[in-house]
């Protein structure tokens, strides 16, 4: 006859110590995808955040180029060139980057009193997306596009701050998402 082994078990609520292992793993890993969604809800909102804000830098340079009402005369006299300001005697003052870049952040701007959602220390603006620098991250990139031969792809370069603003300068804004990564968010031209 056989033998029989007697294999002891142990039994809780009518459980094997095995099976409530497994249900506890099953639980925290259960646990362990809603946290990681929840990050990931976060940063999917930040990111859309800093997409709306360079939605309505967009709009807003739209705006500018039709003669919106919408448009301060500040920003006007900061923002939009010389040339094309109709009855401006004025030439010798030269509207910089770096000037209506500050009047768009400045009290009466499109995007006063925003902050990098992000980190809320980092700039609202810079001058490209890094992944070695995290202070990148949620950041709106002005580039302009540099003037080729008909036929060819316009080549972007990052917009200088001491730049002069001049009639029919096309430029891209993206944005760094929070991997620094660009995102393209439109074009559009002075």
């Amino acid at each position: 006859m056989g033998v029989r082994v007697a294999i002891s078990r142990r039994k809780i609520c009518g459980f094997a110590s095995s099976e409530w292992t497994f249900i506890g793993l099953l639980i925290g890993a259960m646990v362990l995808v809603v946290y990681v969604g929840r990050l990931s809800l976060a940063e999917a909102r930040r990111t859309e955040e800093v997409k709306q804000n360079a939605v309505v830098l967009l709009k807003w340079f739209d705006d500018l180029n039709t003669d919106s009402s919408a448009v301060s005369a500040e920003l006007v006299s900061r923002c939009k060139p010389a040339s094309v300001m109709a009855g401006n005697t004025e030439k010798t003052t030269e509207k910089t980057w770096q000037g209506c870049r500050d009047a768009l952040s400045a009290e009466g701007g499109p995007l006063h009193g925003v902050l990098n959602p992000f980190d809320a220390q980092a700039p609202v603006f810079n001058e490209k997306c890094d992944r070695s620098q995290l202070v990148t991250r949620g950041a709106i990139v002005v580039d302009e596009a540099l003037k080729m031969p008909p036929g060819q792809s316009a080549v972007f370069v990052p917009m200088a701050l001491n730049r002069t603003l001049e009639k029919d300068l096309s430029f891209r804004v993206v944005v760094c998402d929070k991997g620094s990564f660009a995102i393209k968010i439109g074009e559009s031209k002075l």
